[in-house]
């Protein structure tokens, strides 16, 4: 199982996600351990694997909630 470097907390149990992020090579995710160190890691696509995003899924950030305009 892989440690944070700084304290031996978890990878895995990541204690806080602070963003996730769709790239040609895998999830970017970056994270922040409980002692506070943020880490960056790439989860690689499976074989075969398709992903897609759509552009109408997340509005705008700023942009109301659907349905108030």
């Amino acid at each position: 199982m892989e440690e944070c470097p700084r304290c031996g907390w978890p990878v895995t149990e990541a204690y806080e996600v602070l963003s996730r992020h769709l790239t040609s090579e895998g999830v970017v995710s970056y994270t922040r351990c409980a002692c506070g160190e943020v880490q960056v890691r790439v989860q690689p696509y499976g074989p075969g694997e398709v992903v897609s995003a759509s552009r109408g899924d997340n509005p705008p950030r700023g942009a109301p909630p659907r349905g108030t305009r």
